[in-house]
């Protein structure tokens, strides 16, 4: 069930029309390239640090270990990173995950290949997000053929309402709230133990691991945006990705570049007018682009109202094994230090 009706961004009265008009054109010519499809063989996260680096909030411990399957790892597909990141931290190394969405890749607006269909194909177990976020990825299963049911791991908690064409289901980006990602963990847990009860203890245990992970992470983002100043706590960012993230910590989204929560919707000219009156009026610090989507309207809206572009945060993709955000983990923590610095800056 909706948590409660989401507050979307309405058009002002604005003279920046004809200003508004031209930065479109720039959007529109800005999403013509997509990163390439294809399938990526993933590999274990959640190795012990020796300290925190400059995008690290906590420490993150090793997983306990599991028993190798005398039958070998199950071969698991999964729609997304975040979803085969979380997989991972379950199941360890007695699973295998291929992924179908390519890091930094737009799960909103991706078109699976052959080899991916393969990848589904040979699969044990399939995993997909759910939420109207992976849409593509039904389709996927069912043109593979295979008798596996996929499980979709983004269920069994309360969803941001939407009156949004395509998420009546609610705001497909619950991540953002740690608390929704422990019934994600849960519910693949039990997926993976339906599929091989032998494994069950080493599921249970990995997943309450990390779910104490996902605890200390959550403290630890409240603390560092809690120094921000109440007055700057302001979100403007690419597409309408952070409404967890902005309930649970305290921040409000105040404008989105792309109004939706779908990176495929077009704003009008009149909505770009509309938000530079936003930001300006409510003095927000910056506008923060994110790694599956142009920036290059971020950027001109910046031009115009004087205030910083942070294109630096991960939303709907992972970013690449070495970027910091190559985990969920690693995701939140790398979005909150830029987030957190970037309203602080504006203070």
């Amino acid at each position: 069930m909706p948590l409660d009706q989401r507050h979307r961004f309405r058009p002002l009265a604005s003279c920046r029309l004809l200003v508004a008009l031209a930065l479109l054109v720039i959007l529109v010519a800005g999403l013509g390239g997509r990163v390439a499809t294809g399938a990526q063989d993933a590999t274990p996260a959640g190795t012990a640090v020796a300290g925190l680096g400059p995008n690290q909030l906590i420490a993150i411990d090793a997983l306990p270990a599991v028993m190798p399957r005398a039958e070998g790892p199950i071969a698991v597909a999964a729609s997304i990173g975040l979803v085969t990141d979380m997989v991972l931290q379950v199941a360890g190394e007695r699973a295998v995950v291929t992924t179908v969405l390519p890091a930094n890749a737009d799960p909103h607006d991706f078109e699976p290949t052959p080899q991916d269909v393969v990848a589904v194909e040979d699969a044990a177990v399939i995993f997909l997000y759910g939420l109207n976020l992976d849409q593509w990825a039904t389709s996927l299963v069912e043109s593979s053929g295979t008798e596996v049911a996929p499980v979709a791991i983004a269920s069994g908690f309360e969803t941001l309402a939407s009156d949004e064409e395509g998420f009546e289901l609610g705001d497909p980006h619950a991540w953002f709230d740690p608390r929704n990602v422990k019934v994600m963990v849960d519910n693949i847990a039990a997926a993976l133990t339906a599929h091989d009860p032998a494994g069950a203890a080493d599921y249970q245990a990995r997943a309450t691991a990390y779910q104490a992970q996902l605890d200390q992470l959550d403290a630890a983002i409240e603390a560092r945006l809690g120094t921000v100043p109440p007055e700057n706590r302001k979100l403007v960012t690419n597409h309408d990705a952070f409404g967890y993230y902005a309930a649970r910590y305290g921040l409000e989204v105040v404008g989105t570049v792309i109004p939706s929560l779908d990176t495929r919707a077009e704003p009008s000219a009149r909505e770009i007018a509309d938000l530079v009156d936003v930001i300006e009026r409510e003095r927000v610090p910056a506008i923060f682009a994110e790694n599956t989507t142009s920036p290059q309207l971020a950027e001109q809206l910046a031009d115009q109202t004087g205030v910083r572009v942070i294109d630096t945060l991960y939303t709907d993709s992972l970013g690449e094994p070495g970027s910091g955000a190559d985990t969920y983990l690693g995701l939140m923590q790398f979005d909150t230090v830029a987030i957190a610095d970037a309203l602080s800056a504006g203070a």
